[in-house]
């Protein structure tokens, strides 16, 4: 799937299988032989509202 990214993927996980998605995600890249993947990690905030 192309999303305009150059490659990357944005995974919304549970908070709880965040090191398990992390781990495999290595893993199966080392398995590969590919390069370690970046792994960026994104914390959820409110979203926009009216503030006057």
């Amino acid at each position: 799937m192309g999303g305009g990214f150059g490659g990357c993927v944005i995974a919304l996980v549970p908070h709880q299988a965040h090191d398990a998605v992390v781990d495999a995600a290595a893993s199966q890249a080392a398995r590969r032989g590919l390069e370690a993947p970046l792994m960026l990690t994104a914390e959820p905030a409110q979203g926009a509202r009216r503030t006057a």
